[in-house]
């Protein structure tokens, strides 16, 4: 493995692969032994379908104003790492304290506390990953790709420690994964350039941003895209058990979807060398599309089961290629706070809708009529996609328009 990495990074850029990869692992690891069991623990405690979505919406909710504000900082004050630092820690201690409340209030409040730090997360770990990325020549996706097999990998171990000791374990399995993932965030590398100074304010960066076509079109889609590929994290626990499956088949499940999006991920260089980044990430929402269409006609567990690539092809695909996006179509000074505002916009409203939305819709019919609520959502996703490939707005437009308000 040494060998390898070292004839095709130079320097010290071997250890930096490394220490990135580890990083998302155990991000992802604590991401993927909470949110796919987190409705055991509400089903334990006795909370509604409305309740649950309640619950869910609040993370939203919290990251649409604390995203920009966390991406404003970094890009104003050059401090990503200290931040992430700061987030992940006290993102894991508030976990563990999930373990000590058993109503609904307490619930809710923890999760608004839970959510404004670990809105922080993902954007400044993406923003980290794409400067280093870029300066060695590599595609995003093969650091991604690490997040998929840590999310996988706690998926399926804490299902079984669930089902075995009960939900109070995930708890745990998610603080811990924090606090290792940030021993390896201090051997990070941090890439700082003049062109990623800036002094305009927040407001001020994100109206420029909103004026940029290709950009505004891409919020558009992925607030359907990511709404119903977050909620279905909340969600496909209580799908899974009710077309039969029992809580150690979910993580059994989340260790094939989520394992089967690395390997995507490795894969979408090609993709997009061939095709481009529209044409990859239209494919990855219409099959998106496609499959939530199909769990809400209710299949059976083995044909989820055997069918789990679909996951790879849609979400391993647009998550690979969704930052990138966002990075070749925004100012250079303004990259943290795109990003911020892109996850605001997809990882925060469109889960805000497609969790209260899915509650209600849990209470009035049932958990498919969820997964066609998802359909129909991705695929007005679609469309704006559709417009970014073949609208008259190029990204070398994109560029001049930049250059021009410097």
């Amino acid at each position: 493995m040494s060998g390898s990495l070292s004839g095709k990074f130079q320097g010290g850029a071997a250890g930096g692969f490394i220490s990135f990869s580890a990083l998302y692992l155990f991000i992802y690891y604590g991401f993927g032994a909470f949110s796919p069991l987190i409705t055991q623990y509400y089903k334990s405690i006795h909370l509604t379908g409305t309740q649950i979505g309640m619950i869910s919406a609040v993370a939203p909710v919290v990251s649409i104003i604390a995203q920009p504000m966390w991406g404003f900082i970094c890009d104003r004050f050059q401090i990503r790492k200290t931040v992430l630092f700061g987030t992940l820690l006290v993102s894991g201690l508030v976990g563990l304290l999930f373990s000590t409340v058993s109503t609904y209030a307490f619930v809710f409040l923890l999760y608004i506390l839970l959510s404004f730090f670990q809105s922080a997360v993902i954007p400044i770990s993406d923003s980290l990953a794409l400067g280093y990325a870029k300066k060695n020549h590599l595609q995003f996706g093969d650091i991604r790709l690490w997040g998929a097999v840590g999310f996988a990998l706690a998926a399926f171990l804490t299902g079984l420690l669930v089902e075995k000791w009960g939900p109070s374990v995930l708890f745990y399995s998610y603080c811990l994964a924090l606090i290792t993932a940030m021993l390896f965030l201090i051997k990070v590398p941090e890439e700082v350039t003049e062109s990623s100074r800036f002094t305009v304010s927040m407001f001020k960066g994100m109206r420029q941003l909103l004026r940029i076509p290709r950009f505004l079109l891409f919020l558009m889609a992925s607030f359907c895209m990511f709404g119903s590929v977050n909620a279905n994290n909340i969600w496909f626990s209580l799908y899974y058990q009710e077309i039969g499956g029992t809580v150690a088949g979910v993580g059994l499940a989340f260790l094939l979807f989520a394992g089967s999006e690395a390997p995507f991920m490795k894969l979408v260089g090609y993709f997009v060398r061939r095709w481009g980044l529209e044409t990859t990430l239209l494919l990855a929402a219409t099959f998106s599309a496609i499959r939530w269409f199909w769990y809400s006609s209710a299949p059976s567990t083995t044909a989820v089961l055997i069918l789990f690539f679909i996951q790879g092809v849609s979400v391993g695909f647009y998550l690979a290629t969704a930052a990138q996006f966002v990075r070749e179509n925004t100012p250079a000074s303004l990259q943290v706070t795109a990003l911020a505002v892109f996850f605001s916009v997809g990882s925060g409203l469109g889960t805000m809708l497609c969790n209260l939305l899915a509650g209600w819709i849990k209470d009035e019919f049932s958990t498919l009529a969820i997964y066609l609520f998802f359909g129909v959502v991705t695929t007005l996703g679609i469309i704006p996609l559709c417009v970014i490939k073949f609208g008259p707005w190029k990204q070398i437009e994109q560029e001049q328009e930049w250059e021009a308000t410097q």
